[in-house]
């Protein structure tokens, strides 16, 4: 019944052993792309070096970003498009994504570089000061600067921002009033990832920022060493390691099919509040279940004796039997009636 209801509520239940786990999970690591923000990126401006043209820079890198299904490169790829007028991009040769890092590929003979200022680095590739100087001021206006190189050369930076989801700072509450101590846990720069933990309610000693893919893994790692019972929710490729470390991982059903897979509940809805709804749905279900094995054993630890010893009447044995099955039945229906957000 607990799996009906979660089914009809957009939450996708894998397995009988995850409602155990949720009565004992104390912390909850939040993915800030797609899970707390809308992930839908919106191209805000490009800065150019001096001599570059910023229609290049929308070609090339647009061209690069159009490869990869990462929200911030959907956000470029769909922005160089407007700008150029609707322009189709080339197709790049080479393609290579670089998790947590970046793109790269062979555009119209150039090889270009789209992503973290560290990506460049590899390259021995450094931004130019008035290229920091822009990259600086859009992070500390909470935006997410993106480095374009091509050909050896620094060239501009992107700014492209994100919206926090209207329910997610009414999410955070909700799973903080269920005892669960919120983590953020995101690549994006200190920055943003602070800007966005004050605007959802998320203390700032509670945010782990500029942190790479594979590294994901070892902060959840991290916490559960410390004793602590975590659960992980995320939605992309770069989460599907960690919602499989977790001792509860919870997909978003508008990820990807990866984190879909290591997850043990998937939330069908893109709403964080459907986090709070499945561990409370998880945690009512096993107290049902666990009421139900007391109100059996405690009966026939009581009935039996009683019948082995002639003092109950046949058919009242038998209709007292019913009757336990009855309440049981009776008293898992009453899930049915739980109400999500």
């Amino acid at each position: 019944v607990g799996t009906g209801r979660g089914a009809q509520l957009g939450i996708l239940i894998k397995g009988p052993e995850v409602l155990e786990t949720t009565r004992q999970v104390d912390t909850i690591v939040l993915d800030k792309t797609g899970t707390i923000t809308t992930g839908k990126m919106t191209l805000l401006g490009a800065h150019t070096t001096e001599g570059t043209d910023e229609n290049d820079v929308l070609r090339l890198a647009g061209a690069v970003e159009h490869s990869s299904e990462h929200p911030i490169a959907q956000a470029v790829a769909a922005g160089a498009v407007e700008r150029l007028g609707g322009a189709a991009l080339p197709t790049p040769e080479d393609f290579t994504n670089i998790p947590g890092l970046g793109v790269q590929g062979v555009v119209d003979g150039h090889a270009v570089l789209v992503g973290r200022e560290k990506l460049l680095a590899e390259w021995e590739i450094r931004l130019p000061e008035s290229l920091a100087r822009a990259k600086a001021e859009a992070e500390s206006a909470g935006r997410t600067a993106i480095a374009v190189a091509w050909d050896g050369e620094a060239r501009a930076v992107l700014e492209v921002a994100d919206a926090v989801k209207e329910t997610s700072a009414e999410a955070v509450e909700r799973l903080r009033a269920l005892g669960l101590t919120p983590i953020l846990l995101t690549g994006d720069n200190r920055a943003v990832a602070e800007a966005v933990a004050a605007e959802v309610g998320i203390d700032a000693g509670q945010v782990f920022a500029e942190v790479m893919p594979e590294d994901k893994v070892d902060v959840v790692k991290r916490l559960q060493a410390e004793g602590r019972s975590v659960a992980m929710v995320g939605d992309g490729v770069n989460d599907a390691a960690a919602l499989a470390q977790a001792d509860l991982g919870l997909a978003m059903g508008t990820g990807t099919d990866a984190a879909i897979e290591a997850g043990d509940l998937t939330l069908v809805r893109g709403d964080l509040r459907a986090a709070a709804d499945a561990i409370r749905l998880a945690r009512r279900t096993l107290s049902t279940i666990r009421t139900n094995l007391f109100w059996a054993f405690a009966y026939n630890v009581g009935a039996l004796p009683l019948a082995a010893a002639g003092l109950l009447n046949p058919m009242i044995a038998g209709a007292a039997m019913a009757f336990s099955s009855v309440f049981v039945v009776g008293n898992s229906l009453r899930l049915r009636g739980f109400k999500g957000a």
